[in-house]
């Protein structure tokens, strides 16, 4: 099992000195302690991980810091965005990585979004697919067609050439089976969560990705299952148990047009402003404890490491840990230094 570390959900009230700071000290740690990656969300228009507007720039300020760990998007939404300028930014941090990023590409679930290219969201699936198409070919050094200001065609090329040949692809899938084939079929990675799924549902879902891979010819075994799992682990079980519920329930209530957003992506109209406050506390106390146990590494090293197994066992090939859930800037950095005992346990 590999770890890497993941983050979302920061905002500028919730981080003391400059609100980059965090990821750069955990990227640095990360660099230094053989985690495998780091991941930056792409997310806009939101008090609560809206800092996280561009990966590209994000991760091209922490590849001059670092050496070694992969540098991935998580994930380019790519309805909001000519591929062409993706292409660009990311062949950009290739170099300045030295061929340490990856790609991950969501269709996207928040209709405020989509005030970038608003007639894309109702296509948003076939017009990540269509860009995904096109990075791939202008990352081979290939060129495309387009229209010019004077409504003549032209050619289109990147630069810089880019250092890696390939850029690794993920498809950021939920619990929607087709997604998980989908990027069997293409020969992708797979970046998920267990949000809205159990670890059970997920280990069937990674069966057919494998499949799908075997049947389209690509290895089943080299396809990269990536999962994102909150993270908060310390020496007692319980007292860190503790500590993580408040951040946790205060994330789920500051995210809740988040969560209202991948219903209405779902067809679903839930809506947590139809509870009173009471009734939001004890529901969001109610997830946290089902989250805890059954969604995430919040604990000891000890219990966490049940959820690792588990986790491996359904198929998954690295943890990508979300620390930025909540707890305090100084908290995060110090628990650091057991999730590198987990790791080495493993």
């Amino acid at each position: 099992m590999e770890f890497g570390i993941m983050f979302f959900a920061s905002s500028e009230d919730s981080l003391s000195g400059n609100i980059y700071d965090l990821v750069k000290k955990c990227a640095i740690y990360g660099d230094e302690n053989n985690f495998s990656s780091i991941w930056v969300p792409e997310r806009h228009f939101t008090e609560f991980g809206g800092i996280f507007n561009n990966p590209a720039v994000l991760q091209a300020a922490l590849a001059s810091i670092t050496t070694r760990i992969r540098l991935n998007s998580g994930s380019v939404v790519m309805a909001l965005h000519d591929p062409i300028r993706v292409a660009e930014e990311w062949a950009m941090v290739d170099n300045l990585s030295n061929g340490r990023i990856g790609l991950s590409v969501a269709s996207g679930w928040n209709p405020d979004d989509f005030v970038f290219f608003s007639q894309n969201y109702k296509d948003k699936h076939k017009v990540m697919y269509e860009g995904i198409s096109t990075v791939k070919k202008l990352w081979r050094g290939e060129s495309i067609e387009r229209l010019s200001g004077n409504g003549k065609k032209v050619d289109v090329k990147i630069y810089p050439s880019t250092v890696q040949k390939e850029v690794p692809f993920y498809l950021t899938v939920s619990a929607n089976s087709e997604g998980f084939k989908n990027a069997g079929k293409l020969g992708f990675n797979i970046l998920t969560s267990v949000l809205d799924q159990t670890v059970e549902e997920l280990s069937e879902k990674i069966n057919l990705y494998r499949q799908a891979r075997r049947e389209n010819g690509f290895d089943p075994k080299t396809g990269k299952v990536t999962l994102m799992l909150h993270t908060f682990i310390g020496l007692d079980n319980e007292a860190i148990k503790e500590e993580a519920r408040k951040p946790y329930c205060n994330f789920l209530k500051r995210n809740k047009k988040l969560f209202e957003g991948m219903a209405y992506n779902r067809d679903s109209g839930f809506s947590l402003d139809s509870l009173s406050e009471e009734d939001l506390d004890d529901f969001l106390n109610f997830l946290y404890e089902r989250f805890a146990n059954t969604k995430g590494l919040i604990g000891s090293k000890e219990a966490c490491m049940d959820m690792v197994r588990k986790t491996e066992e359904a198929g998954v090939d690295e943890i990508a840990c979300l620390l930025d859930f909540g707890p305090p800037s100084d908290r995060i950095l110090e628990n650091l230094k057991y999730i590198t005992e987990l790791k080495q346990s493993c």
